[in-house]
């Protein structure tokens, strides 16, 4: 991207990130209304944001490394520093987001009375953060960003659990550093992931960055009848490492409830049901990449698709109830929503491969935009959009 492209995009985004703060009644009209709103709707937001951050900080997205600079110019000692300094940009990107979402809920309905305790929690929640994700993995990783979610409830001061963080923080900030100890097979496998993530990205191939199973101890998995069934089954217990994801999902969904009422449960049951479902369409979205894979299997597309519907729409349903005991309404339109969202992630995973043939670029206002390539893209969310906007007239 050239400089001037850059620069603009900058000045874009800041003008839409920081219209909250400048046309703050604007923006409260239409992500509140005229509903009331508690000031804990602030720590709510706060609380999730910091939970989320910390959950892709648990990634160690830093640790890779060129084979090619370990071969021939890894003899200087920077690799601790580089691998440092990449774990620190993340972890500022990450937590600075956490804290842009705070500011705007602050804003547009109060900043909590406790502000000492909250700004107190979100630096001891980041630091503590920051020392896991500088050393080696520890039991119950996975499930630790769900504690700063406790600040939620009333009876829990967000003093106590800013000061548990930072002594927890202080404790770890004497172990070793993985930027010293990671090893090159981890550094090489890390960066053949990161290349499959850039390259997939570069030729818009979303699907490839769709993540990959995990061995499951099943032999008799694919045996018998109802083999479309078995291996969707089997497929989604090799992800059960993303289990993780909907439900900080179904937290991002009751606390966007909570600070912005005006937005019906409808939209956001549908787009939080579809990013949560996405993950476990891997399996079909594999067999539609791989022709091989696909003429294994002795079944029709409808029939594929349909159980790969079923089946997500039981992982829909269970998400949905999660929700439900998080006091987001339940609504006709919201259970329509879900099943929606099961639709639409299976006709987004069994779209053909992009055909940079068909572009279709059409000049407007002095630009062209590739129409026929957005179409393809747009394959899935385009139903979703359309089944939302018909799901929001459904009574309550």
């Amino acid at each position: 991207m050239k400089r001037a492209d850059l620069v603009l995009a900058l000045v874009v985004l800041g003008g839409v990130l920081g219209s909250p703060f400048y046309n703050t009644a604007l923006v409260h009209s239409q992500l509140i209304g005229d509903a009331p709103v508690g000031v804990q709707g602030g720590v709510a937001v706060l609380c999730v944001g910091l939970a989320m951050a910390w959950r892709a900080t648990t990634r160690r997205g830093h640790l890779w490394a060129d084979p090619a600079a370990l071969t021939w110019s890894d003899f200087d000692g920077s690799r601790p520093r580089t691998l440092t300094r990449r774990l620190l940009v993340d972890w500022a990107t990450r937590f600075a987001a956490a804290g842009y979402a705070f500011a705007m809920a602050g804003v547009l309905i109060g900043f909590p009375a406790d502000l000492g305790g909250a700004l107190g929690m979100f630096v001891g929640v980041a630091g503590l953060a920051l020392a896991l994700a500088r050393r080696a993995r520890v039991w119950g990783e996975a499930v630790l960003p769900l504690v700063p979610v406790l600040g939620v409830l009333p009876f829990v001061p967000l003093w106590t659990l800013a000061v548990a963080a930072a002594v927890a923080a202080v404790a770890l900030g004497w172990s070793t550093p993985l930027a010293r100890a990671a090893g090159r097979r981890e550094l090489v496998h890390h960066f053949t992931e990161r290349m499959v993530r850039r390259t997939s990205a570069a030729f818009l191939d979303a699907w490839a960055l769709l993540p990959a199973g995990r061995p499951v101890r099943w032999r008799t998995a694919l045996d018998g009848r109802f083999v479309v069934t078995r291996y969707l089954v089997t497929g989604v217990l090799a992800r059960r490492h993303q289990l993780g994801l909907p439900l900080f999902l179904a937290l991002g969904v009751a606390a966007a409830h909570v600070t912005f009422p005006a937005v019906t449960s409808v939209w956001l049951v549908g787009m939080g049901g579809y990013l949560a479902l996405l993950p476990f369409a891997a399996p079909v979205a594999q067999v539609y990449r791989v022709p091989g894979l696909r003429r294994w299997f002795d079944a029709s597309n409808l029939r594929l698709k349909a159980t790969t519907v079923v089946v997500l729409a039981v992982l829909a349903v269970a998400w949905t109830a999660v929700v439900a005991l998080l006091r987001v309404p339940m609504t006709v339109g919201a259970a329509v929503a879900a099943l929606l969202a099961a639709v639409a992630v299976v006709r987004t995973v069994t779209r053909g491969a992009l055909d940079f043939g068909a572009l279709g670029l059409v000049l407007y206002e002095g630009v062209l935009v590739p129409m026929g390539l957005a179409r393809q893209l747009v394959r899935g969310p385009d139903l979703l959009l359309i089944g939302l906007v018909a799901a929001s007239f459904l009574p309550g």
